[in-house]
């Protein structure tokens, strides 16, 4: 597996983790937990899910917020349009 694949397969289980939720707010760590859950195949690194976070951020796919509490995610409309062309 390319490092392209690898980083691929982490983006989508990034929004596919916030596709599950319904739209709410989801703090960092467990994004970041259940990505390595949902990838765990990949023996995924806290810094390689941060990257897949960081691009499907960058791509409007997930929004991310700071809060009072911390950082958060949610997945946008964009995000839900992508989930259903590759088959989320």
């Amino acid at each position: 597996m390319t490092a392209t694949e690898r980083s691929h397969h982490l983006q989508r289980a990034v929004v596919k983790t916030l596709r599950e939720v319904g739209g709410r707010l989801v703090p960092v760590d467990a994004v970041v937990a259940s990505v390595g859950i949902k990838a765990d195949y990949l023996e995924p690194t806290r810094a390689e899910i941060f990257d897949a976070i960081a691009v499907v951020e960058s791509r409007d796919r997930i929004l991310g917020m700071t809060t009072e509490t911390g950082k958060k995610y949610k997945i946008t409309e964009a995000g839900e349009a992508w989930a259903l062309e590759v088959k989320l």
